[in-house]
């Protein structure tokens, strides 16, 4: 019985790192936290021959800010963002998640330029846990997020993320936390 499950278990993982959308991206997503925050992907753009996917930030139907990324056998990047200015680049790309299927222990990073800044982004899974969140229960990576600044500065976050899905929780370490609570795949 208990190699049946492991072989189950194994095949299910085979079968979430062949996934195509295991990082999903499809116009038309949409993602609804219970801070209020809506993000949705509305478009793909073709910049320099690759295509560019398009992410808004939105708050009571408003759009705070934009988010450019591209996805690839390399994994997930923030090539640069708009805050209603116009696109500010990302120099070079942040690497947001890496190639898929994700595994416990596995760490990546960026250091880049940003507004006459070095910022630097560390990434490491830190294990699979079960998170109950509005839209149901899952079994979640945990990626420890953290970034800083040259010049001071720092921001960590524990996000939770579910393969075909996203992030369905993030959670500060002060004990605060965002859920999903709507998604439209």
């Amino acid at each position: 019985m208990r190699n049946a499950f492991i072989s189950l278990a194994w095949m299910l993982i085979v079968a979430f790192a062949a996934a195509p959308n295991y990082y999903p991206h499809k116009v038309g997503m949409v993602w609804l936290y219970t801070s209020g925050e809506t993000q949705a992907l509305v478009e793909i753009r073709h910049v320099s021959g690759q295509e560019v996917w398009v992410l808004t930030h939105s708050y009571n139907d408003a759009v705070r800010y934009t988010d450019y990324l591209r996805y690839g056998k390399d994994g997930v990047w923030l090539l640069g963002v708009d805050f209603g200015t116009g696109i500010q680049p990302y120099d070079p790309a942040i690497q947001i998640f890496p190639p898929a299927p994700m595994r416990v222990g596995q760490s990546w990073s960026s250091r880049v330029n940003f507004r006459g800044s070095t910022l630097m982004v560390v990434n490491k899974v830190l294990g699979i846990e079960g998170v109950e969140v509005p839209v149901g229960r899952y079994n979640a990576f945990v990626i420890r997020s953290s970034m800083t600044a040259e010049g001071g500065g720092a921001n960590v976050v524990d996000m939770y993320f579910v393969p075909g899905i996203g992030i369905v929780r993030y959670a500060t370490q002060d004990g605060g936390q965002i859920d999903l609570q709507h998604f439209k795949p």
